[in-house]
């Protein structure tokens, strides 16, 4: 990973760090953020490392993203070991899109009204 993309990760943690959780779950949308940022998968303690977050939570996460088909959990070979990777399926990019076109709706209002 580039320091650009390290940098922009850390940007994208710490100010989800202010959102209201109860209002947005912002580990899934982390989770799947990331996954689809970094295009060759992710590795489940790098994003353990980025979120600081449980194993348990982690996992769990994992597996709704997987089971609403936004991600999928693929074993790849790397430097002659079996490693477990997520990726951004075709309908979490979709998904992303929605989100996205969400927030920038969010913004234009914002813009609009000086919340």
């Amino acid at each position: 990973m580039s320091t650009d993309q390290t940098n922009i990760l850390k940007e994208l943690i710490d100010f989800s760090n202010k959102v209201n959780s109860k209002v947005f779950n912002h580990t899934r949308f982390l989770i799947l953020t990331i996954i689809s940022y970094i295009r060759d998968g992710v590795q489940f303690r790098v994003l353990k490392n980025l979120l600081n977050i449980s194993d348990g939570k982690l996992q769990a996460d994992l597996e709704n993203l997987k089971e609403m088909g936004y991600i999928e959990k693929i074993k790849v070979d790397l430097d002659n070991k079996k490693v477990t990777i997520y990726m951004i399926t075709d309908s979490g990019k979709n998904e992303i899109k929605k989100i996205t076109s969400w927030i920038e709706i969010i913004k234009k209002m914002k813009d609009s009204k000086d919340v």
